[in-house]
C-alpha cells in the first residue's frame, strides 16, 4: 500500500505512457510513408521538410505533425522542444517550450556579428541535444564555401542560460560538432574535404584528442557514439554513400557498410541502438546492422521523392 504522496506520483509517472510517436500512414504533403509503429524505440521521428513544404514537427499533444518557422530540436525525454529562429533582425533566439507546463521561453543566443556585414550575425545552425538531455548545442560559423567553425552556443537545460565557446577553424559539414556518448565534449570534421580527422573538444573549447578517420560525425537517432561510448560512425566516402565504424578507444575501423544513395533526399545516417544503424535503404529508411543487413524499414521514400527527415534519441542516455 502506497502511503506517501511523493509514491503514488512517482508511480503515476513510471505508468504514464509515453508521447505519441507519429502514426504509421503517409506523410502529409510528401509520397513518404511511415510503415512501422514508432512508440517504444530508443529514436523519435521528430520533423521533416522539403524545399516546397514548410518544415513539419510532431505534436504529440495534437498527435499530428504542425507547420512551425525554424529549425526544431525535441529532448531526449521528449518534454522539451527548441525551435531556432535565426531571421535578422537581431542576433539569433531560441524558443524553449516546456511541454508539461505548456510554458515558453525565448533566449538570445550570444553570437558574435559577421565583422563583413553590418547588422548580422554569424550562421548559427543545428540544435542539438546532449544524449541526458541537460544541454543544447548549436554550431556558430562562417558562411561560404567549405566554412569553417567560430564556435559553439551551449544553453543549460532547465536553467536556460547561454555562453559562446570559441572553437575556430574546424571544417563545419552537414551537422557539423555533434556530443559525444557522456555529454562532456564534442566532436566536429578537422582539415579539409579529402583529407580530413574527427577532433574531440571539452566544453570549454580545449581539444581532448585526435581521430584520423574519414567521414562526418553521423547526426540521426542516437547520433554519432554507441549507447555504451565504445563506437562511433561517419558518413564516409565520396557522396556519403557508406557508413564507416569505428573503435573510439584505438580508432581502428571495426567495418564499413554501403549504403542506399538518394540524389535528391537527405540521407540518414547514426546509431539506433548499441549493434544496428539507423540508415538510408533501397526502400527509404530502416534499422541496419553492421553486416549491412536491413533489419527493418521504418519509412518508404520514393526515389523522387525530395525530402529532409529528422530522427532524435529517445530516453536518457
Amino acid at each position: 500500500m502506497i502511503t506517501n504522496l511523493a509514491a503514488a506520483l512517482a508511480m503515476t509517472a513510471a505508468l504514464a505512457p509515453a508521447p505519441a510517436q507519429p502514426p504509421v500512414g503517409k506523410l502529409p504533403g510528401t509520397s513518404a510513408k511511415v510503415v512501422a509503429k514508432m512508440a517504444g524505440r530508443p529514436i523519435q521521428f521528430t520533423s521533416y521538410s522539403t524545399p516546397s513544404l514548410k518544415k513539419r514537427v510532431w505534436d504529440p499533444a495534437k498527435r499530428a505533425f504542425v507547420e512551425t518557422e525554424g529549425e526544431v530540436a525535441v529532448s531526449p525525454d521528449e518534454r522539451w522542444t527548441a525551435t531556432l529562429d535565426a531571421r535578422p533582425p537581431g542576433a539569433p533566439r531560441m524558443a524553449f517550450v516546456d511541454r508539461e507546463s505548456g510554458d515558453r521561453t525565448n533566449v538570445e543566443l550570444p553570437v558574435p556579428a559577421d565583422p563583413e556585414q553590418e547588422g548580422q550575425y554569424l550562421r548559427t545552425l543545428w540544435p542539438t541535444w546532449s544524449p541526458d538531455g541537460r544541454h543544447l548545442l548549436l554550431n556558430v560559423f562562417e558562411p561560404g564555401y567549405e566554412p569553417r567553425s567560430e564556435g559553439i552556443v551551449l544553453i543549460d537545460v532547465p536553467t536556460l542560460k547561454a555562453r559562446f565557446v570559441r572553437i575556430e577553424n574546424a571544417l563545419i559539414t552537414v551537422g557539423g560538432f555533434q556530443w559525444t556518448r557522456d555529454g562532456e565534449g564534442v566532436v566536429v570534421r578537422w582539415g579539409k574535404n579529402g583529407k580530413s580527422a574527427i577532433r574531440q573538444y571539452d566544453l570549454t573549447g580545449a581539444v581532448k584528442r585526435t581521430w584520423h578517420v574519414r567521414g562526418r560525425p553521423a547526426a540521426q537517432g542516437q547520433g554519432t557514439f554507441t549507447p555504451s561510448g565504445r563506437r562511433f560512425v561517419t558518413a564516409c566516402m565520396p557522396l556519403e554513400k557508406s557508413a564507416c565504424v569505428w573503435d573510439t578507444a584505438t580508432g581502428k575501423a571495426v567495418t564499413r557498410i554501403k549504403l542506399a544513395f538518394s540524389p535528391v533526399w537527405s540521407p540518414v545516417v547514426g546509431w539506433y541502438d548499441e549493434r544496428h544503424l539507423l540508415a538510408p535503404t533501397r526502400e527509404g529508411v530502416g534499422i541496419v546492422d553492421l553486416k549491412g543487413k536491413v533489419v527493418e524499414t521504418l519509412l518508404k521514400v520514393p526515389k523522387k521523392q525530395d525530402l529532409y527527415l529528422r530522427f532524435e534519441a529517445r530516453g536518457k542516455g
